[in-house]
């Protein structure tokens, strides 16, 4: 008390600009410990986490096609003249290849069904001669065959006698000459079924124009006829907005068939990425926006790996076969699929948000006892949200997903060590969604 009131004297002794400026210095004082203080606290950061544990995890790859083949297929023709013949009905059920329509062809049909009889024979010309262009090759690895086992056999033999330096040379060089004529020789003999087989495609398609062409119309599929809309002594023009770029293969549709039995399928384009890891037999689920209510199963059923490129850019189509469809599904519909990469039981998950990577390996943030460590994990499976965890890490093991500092939450990956996740959900060498 009295050290108050010896305090309280001399600062009334004081002059007056002193009793001004200490008030004020020691307010100021104050408000900067407690601003210290406060600034502390909120410079301490906060993590949200989450909890290893064991769960189920499925690999898909979404990608999304239309539907190129449904219940319905298109009686097709590009033949132009008088109908003389109709033989069935709407209604009627018809078989694949049987003969529905003969026309009489005018000028201009008579040119195109022989332009297409003419291209026929030529694919056909072609089929045979990648067949017999394969036989040559096979006969080109027999003899590059030989080749390469008397070059061996010399190099094994190049000590056996006294020879220069020179000589030792040309028998090793010889050798590595044989074996790339092999190697060449053999490479494209194994291109030659895919020769065969793209000329026997052309082939097809050659029969196929020339069918369209014909003054004959034929049921290009079993099933039952519906919209069928020829009649004896009308005249058939292609008129149709459905002609291909070139008027002299125009065709048009002159009715459906329906197989409500017909296997719908769909084709999508898979990335570089994406098509290593697809193969024929894989399940597949699919939507599609004309059904948005409905879920449908299927399976892939072929992968062109040859591919095609478009500004640059390759992608592989892949056709898709529904297990079951819907009479209305028609082609060209928008079909969105996911493709079941692979699935695990009763594994050890954990958020990808909390994976990050450093120098070419992965780790996780641990809280133990209030105490934060890095610790290196191997990954599995991803899928949307979790990833699979190897090694690294036990049931129970607290993980950090994300820091929040100054009431602003910031991801673990924002940090200089980058997540190779981040939250898509990639797996240590497997795909994304």
């Amino acid at each position: 008390m009295k050290l108050f009131i010896n305090l309280k004297r001399k600062y009334l002794s004081l002059p007056l600009v002193f009793k001004i400026i200490l008030p004020v210095l020691s307010i100021s004082l104050i408000w900067f410990i407690v601003y210290k203080i406060n600034s502390s606290k909120n410079s301490q950061p906060s993590y949200r986490t989450s909890t290893a544990q064991i769960g189920n995890i499925i690999s898909t790859i979404s990608v999304s096609g239309s539907v190129t083949s449904g219940n319905n297929t298109n009686i097709y023709t590009s033949a132009s003249g008088e109908v003389i013949d109709v033989y069935v009905k709407n209604g009627d059920t018809v078989k694949q290849g049987q003969k529905i329509a003969q026309i009489k062809l005018d000028q201009d049909g008579q040119k195109k069904q022989t332009t297409a009889w003419a291209a026929y024979l030529s694919a056909k010309n072609s089929v045979t001669s990648s067949q017999q262009n394969k036989l040559s090759l096979e006969n080109g690895v027999e003899t590059a065959k030989r080749t390469l086992a008397s070059a061996q056999d010399a190099v094994d033999k190049i000590n056996d006698y006294t020879k220069s330096d020179l000589e030792k040379d040309n028998i090793n060089s010889a050798l590595v000459v044989a074996k790339r004529a092999y190697d060449i020789a053999l490479q494209k003999y194994n291109s030659a079924d895919s020769t065969i087989a793209v000329s026997q495609s052309q082939l097809s398609s050659a029969w196929y124009t020339y069918q369209q062409s014909s003054a004959t119309i034929y049921a290009p599929a079993s099933g039952i006829i519906s919209n069928f809309a020829l009649t004896k002594g009308m005249s058939v023009a292609n008129l149709s907005s459905d002609s291909t770029a070139s008027s002299n293969n125009a065709t048009q549709s002159v009715g459906i068939v329906t197989n409500p039995n017909n296997k719908t399928t769909a084709s999508v384009n898979l990335t570089e990425i994406d098509v290593t890891k697809v193969v024929p037999g894989q399940k597949v689920t699919l939507t599609l926006d004309a059904f948005a209510n409905k879920t449908f199963t299927g399976e892939v059923l072929a992968i062109n790996t040859n591919g095609q490129s478009t500004s640059g850019v390759t992608s592989y189509p892949t056709i898709i076969v529904f297990d079951t469809g819907l009479p209305n599904m028609y082609p060209n519909m928008t079909v969105n699929a996911n493709i079941l990469i692979d699935s695990k039981q009763d594994v050890l998950i954990i958020p990808s948000s909390a994976i990050q990577t450093s120098n070419n390996s992965f780790f996780v943030k641990v809280m133990k006892d209030n105490q934060i460590t890095e610790v290196v994990v191997e990954t599995g499976l991803s899928d949307d949200t979790n990833t699979e965890i190897i090694s690294g890490l036990s049931v129970g093991d607290t993980v950090i997903t994300s820091t929040v500092t100054n009431n602003t939450s910031t991801k673990t990956n924002s940090s200089t060590n980058q997540s190779v996740f981040g939250g898509s959900g990639f797996g240590s060498g497997m795909m994304r969604r």
